[in-house]
């Protein structure tokens, strides 16, 4: 699925963003949906980064039935686990990923780490 929808909002002119920590909640779309089912951490260059590993199925597309398993990385963790939200659920504060050469060699990481075949970038 290429329209991620997890909860995150830039809350910065820094590009600092806030990550709602909502694991398996499917979250629908016209064709199917997905789930986060897990997160874990990885320490990279003295700081630590988050990523979340899914599933996602199209089971009610036109074009048939597929499924993946997926990484989102949200980013590096600024603050962890440090407000909830209306809902009880935890937030954390991110800083996005912005240099290329880093995103592949963590998409390498994670394909093989994982066994996922996307990984993507908030």
């Amino acid at each position: 699925m290429s329209a991620w929808y997890h909860k995150m909002a830039v809350v910065s002119a820094d590009h600092r963003k806030e990550y709602t920590h909502e694991l398996n909640k499917e979250v629908r779309s016209i064709s199917g949906g997905y789930t986060l089912e897990r997160e874990a951490r990885i320490e990279k260059e003295g700081r630590e980064l988050l990523y979340a590993v899914g599933h996602a199925v199209a089971d009610s597309s036109c074009c048939g039935f597929w499924g993946c398993r997926f990484a989102v990385v949200p980013g590096y963790i600024l603050k962890w686990r440090y407000r909830r939200d209306d809902q009880g659920n935890s937030v954390s504060s991110l800083e996005p990923i912005v240099d290329e050469a880093l995103k592949k060699e963590l998409t390498k990481l994670l394909e093989a780490k994982e066994s996922v075949s996307q990984v993507r970038f908030w």
